[in-house]
């Protein structure tokens, strides 16, 4: 994960004692350091002197704040610093640690989290490579690794495949892995002709179920869904339920749906997107997409912004889908068919036997108050704490995929 470092640091009586020669050809050398950092990945964000006006001012006269690559460039960065000497000229203290959100380190603050060592790396670049199929004649891409029964990810709103790059290597071992990219996201075809109301969930479930019996997934199969993926993979569940042995899901859009069982913060939101100007700001603005970052605790880097949104490079309906989806989540009072499918949907995951594992982000987005004590109750239900907000494949993708991993090898011994 990115690295946030920070260096405060004064004049020792060493560096006093130096010639100006001595002090200038040693700044020279660390400028050139500095230079080599850039060239890998490092970004200098600023050097600065801490003013004497400064309320409460640390006993340091100067200042640095770097965002670093990862973990191991950091290591390497400090390393880099005890061997330049400079320890010798200046007296120093550091701060490091994985770059968060405002929110994410507040909200610990409020928990009194103690600090503890960083979790393993969240890679940006995927390990798998894509595959494409026909349905129903449009080209749909996927991911496709390993033998056996078969486990199929599936993603919702904004995002692709690449929400279950680092929740995939875990479960390898366990089947036949199978990650969809939905129809108008990832590298998987637009609908043409598109325009309001195009991308509903009933469109994404005939294109999902096409494509997945094209790759003759036979059965035993387990679904694993996050946000609307996780719905299509109730919905599919339903229509083929002697063909699933397990489903596992995270921040599903399920009951109730009263304004008051959501977020304070999403209702202007949501309310705005059903606007014309809402509308506008997603299809020429990115305005969704750009906005994930939000629901996420940890800073993504900009590979990761980059690739989540390049599916959605060009203004226009190629974006319709980020704004269709958010349209359809029944709020209030609203009577929609796909709020009478999601009810449906409750009602089955209640009562069904087929084994579930319920990854319940903590905080959590759309997983708490009576909504996630109305999911505990179901039946044949396993819950698991992970860290996150909504996007918690982001957040937490090795909780996820080590949940995911275990829990598979129980239910199938």
């Amino acid at each position: 994960m990115q690295q946030v470092f920070v260096e405060l640091y004064k004049y020792n009586d060493a560096w006093r004692a130096t010639t100006p020669a001595e002090r200038a050809g040693f700044v020279r050398n660390v400028s050139g350091s500095l230079s080599q950092l850039t060239r890998g990945g490092v970004e200098v964000i600023a050097f600065a002197v801490n003013d004497p006006g400064t309320d409460r001012r640390a006993p340091y006269d100067f200042f640095c704040v770097y965002l670093v690559p990862d973990r191991d460039a950091q290591r390497e960065f400090e390393r880099g610093i005890e061997e330049s000497g400079w320890y010798r000229y200046f007296d120093q203290v550091n701060l490091s640690g994985a770059a968060m959100t405002p929110l994410a380190v507040l909200m610990a603050n409020a928990a009194l989290a103690e600090p503890t060592a960083q979790p393993e790396p969240i890679p940006a670049a995927p390990r798998f490579t894509k595959r494409f199929a026909r349905a129903h004649e449009r080209t749909m891409a996927y991911l496709d690794e390993g033998h056996g029964r078969s486990v199929v990810f599936l993603h919702g709103d904004a995002m692709s495949s690449y929400l279950w790059r680092n929740v995939l290597p875990h479960v390898e071992g366990r089947g036949r892995l199978v990650a969809v990219d939905l129809i108008g996201a990832g590298d998987s075809d637009k609908l043409p002709d598109s325009g309001p109301g195009s991308y509903g969930f009933a469109e994404h479930a005939h294109y999902l179920g096409a494509l997945l019996d094209s790759l003759e997934l036979g059965d035993e199969i387990v679904l694993v869904g996050h946000d609307w993926g996780a719905n299509l993979a109730v919905d599919w569940a339903m229509k083929n339920s002697d063909r699933v042995s397990g489903i596992v899901f995270g921040e599903a859009l399920m009951p109730p749906f009263e304004w008051s069982d959501w977020p304070a913060e999403v209702r202007p939101e949501f309310e705005y997107l059903r606007t014309a100007e809402g509308e506008r700001a997603v299809l020429e603005e990115n305005y969704f997409v750009n906005n994930v970052q939000q629901a996420v605790l940890r800073r993504l880097s900009a590979a990761e912004l980059a690739e989540i949104a390049r599916p959605y490079a060009d203004p226009g309906e190629g974006r319709r889908p980020t704004i269709t989806w958010p349209r359809s989540v029944p709020f209030g009072d609203d009577r929609t068919p796909t709020r009478e499918l999601l009810e449906r949907q409750a009602e089955w995951m209640a009562t069904n036997p087929v084994p579930k594992l319920h990854f319940r982000g903590v905080p959590g987005a759309l997983a708490t108050g009576r909504r996630a004590a109305a999911i505990s109750k179901w039946s044949n239900l396993t819950e698991v704490a992970v860290t996150g907000l909504h996007w918690t494949p982001e957040d937490d993708p090795h909780g996820i995929g080590s949940a995911v991993n275990t829990w598979i090898k129980e239910i199938r011994g």
